[in-house]
């Protein structure tokens, strides 16, 4: 790469949706970083100034009116080095991008917005009190050298000459993220002869969690710069110095970091002062560590039905006992003395929510991604709360998350043993992940062949419970791609 520009500054920011002043903030904090260590561009996140996901926001004039308005005031904060970050802007008809609506009208009233708006991530190019709208994958020469500007992530290699490729994708993270994300980029590098970016944001919006981890690569196919996974930073990297080896860390570490993330954005996000668990379920203790190691155990409290649980005292949290005797005793009442262990868990998970609540706290449910497929959860009892971390992970992943903190949690995951439901999980997976037909599953060609009562019972299951998976809490989504998450799954399961 024989340019002008040698040093490349990536700030890597957690962008809120509509948040344009904290936003800004960010940016200005991370550029200026950047620039003292002598960078000659800067590259922030997609979406780093109007937020991650701004959903209905985005096609709001106001907020139009706010980006607009926040880019400008971006470019009269920059020095010498220019800065390339990406925006949303509208799509009319005609596929004519929206440019700037003039005044401020009342949103509601305003006939402009009935019309059919889509919005678009587009690329700007800001310096010293200017900005410019870029074309994506279009290139653009800055400080001397061709730029080529994408906001997507899908492996591309463009017929136009370049000497640096930036992309500025705007995807959540998922299992495996960065091992197709770091390979991908280095075949383009070598492909194309260029040094490739690829700048992500971190955060947690509405389930989905991004995960940063953004790169520079060399013509090489070498990784000459990453930044951390699941936090903010900003770091210059000098393309004349000879490039140190990075590795990527553990699938588990990984793993754990984004629920991690997961948990702490959506405490913080929605203004909670902390989590409250369940103690009496078999994913308590995994969903206990998480909590603490995001949180602090001074942030997390438990809760129990059961007076021997000593699962409190090894997480070093404060623990409620409600009284289970005559909790039962009221659910026996109330249906004129006939037992009912569904209304006694609805009524132990109301208690706990109020408990939560009452203390300002977010409630987690422990349910993992088998139980909530197949229904194995009462509506408003194990399935009520206001967050699931780990409704995305099958058995076999909580087992080896819970292996990976065996060695700091001898006494929490001491027992551990091989997961069960081996057959199940793989047979959910196929159908609700894979969107492999049932009918498939049974057929001779296949490299494992599932019982057809086994499929036939799942897939039954799957469909008779989509209504009661309406009803969950936010689940973080882990896995990929999440397109495939959605729910219900009735419609395609009618094999």
């Amino acid at each position: 790469m024989s340019t002008t520009t040698t040093k490349i500054g990536l700030i890597q920011t957690a962008p809120l949706p509509g948040d344009f002043s904290n936003n800004l903030r960010a940016i200005v904090q991370g550029y200026r970083e950047c620039l003292d260590h002598g960078a000659d561009i800067v590259i922030a996140p997609a979406a780093a100034l109007c937020g991650l996901e701004p959903g209905s926001l985005a096609t709001r004039r106001s907020f139009i009116s706010q980006t607009k308005a926040a880019l400008e005031s971006l470019s009269r904060e920059l020095g010498s080095a220019p800065l390339l970050l990406a925006a949303y802007t509208l799509t009319v008809s005609d596929d004519e991008l929206y440019v700037g609506l003039a005044g401020d009208g009342d949103d509601e009233a305003d006939p402009w917005m009935k019309n059919d708006h889509s919005v678009l991530l587009t690329p700007y190019l800001l310096e010293k009190d200017s900005v410019t709208e870029l074309e994506s994958n279009d290139s653009v020469s800055i400080g001397g050298i061709k730029v080529y500007t994408d906001t997507g992530d899908e492996e591309i290699l463009p017929d136009d000459v370049f000497d640096l490729m930036v992309r500025l994708p705007n995807t959540p993270w998922y299992a495996g993220a960065a091992k197709d994300d770091e390979e991908t980029r280095k075949w383009e590098a070598s492909m194309a002869g260029a040094t490739v970016v690829c700048c992500r944001p971190v955060g947690t919006v509405a389930g989905n969690i991004y995960g940063g981890g953004s790169g520079v690569y060399s013509a090489e196919g070498k990784t000459l710069l990453r930044l951390p996974f699941f936090e903010t930073a900003a770091k210059v990297i000098d393309l004349t110095r000879p490039a140190q080896a990075l590795n990527l860390p553990e699938a588990e570490e990984l793993l754990t970091s984004a629920l991690e993330r997961g948990i702490r954005d959506n405490v913080r996000n929605n203004c909670f002062s902390g989590v409250c668990i369940p103690l009496d379920h078999p994913n308590s203790a995994l969903l206990g560590v998480l909590c603490v190691e995001s949180l602090g155990a001074a942030n997390v409290c438990g809760i129990s039905y059961d007076a021997e649980n000593t699962l409190a005292d090894k997480l070093g949290i404060s623990c409620f006992r409600p009284q289970a005797g005559e909790l039962a005793a009221a659910a026996t009442a109330a249906l004129g003395g006939e037992e009912s262990t569904a209304l006694l868990e609805r009524m132990r998970s109301a208690i706990a929510i109020t408990h939560a609540e009452s203390r300002g706290m977010m409630y987690c449910c422990p349910l993992g991604r088998r139980e909530i497929m197949l229904g194995e959860f009462l509506m408003y009892g194990l399935g009520a709360g206001h967050l699931a971390p780990l409704g995305n992970l099958y058995d076999v992943d909580i087992y080896l998350l819970s292996e990976r903190f065996r060695e700091q949690h001898s006494d929490l995951f001491g027992s551990l043993t091989a997961p069960p439901h081996g057959s199940t999980n793989r047979i959910i997976h196929e159908l609700a992940d894979l969107n492999t037909p049932p009918s498939t599953l049974l057929k001779e060609e296949k490299s494992y062949l599932f019982k057809e009562n086994d499929v036939r019972l799942i897939q039954r299951k799957l469909m008779a419970s989509a209504l009661k998976r309406t009803q969950l809490p936010i689940v973080l989504h882990v896995d990929a791609p999440v397109e495939q998450l959605s729910f219900p799954l009735t419609n395609r399961l009618n094999d």
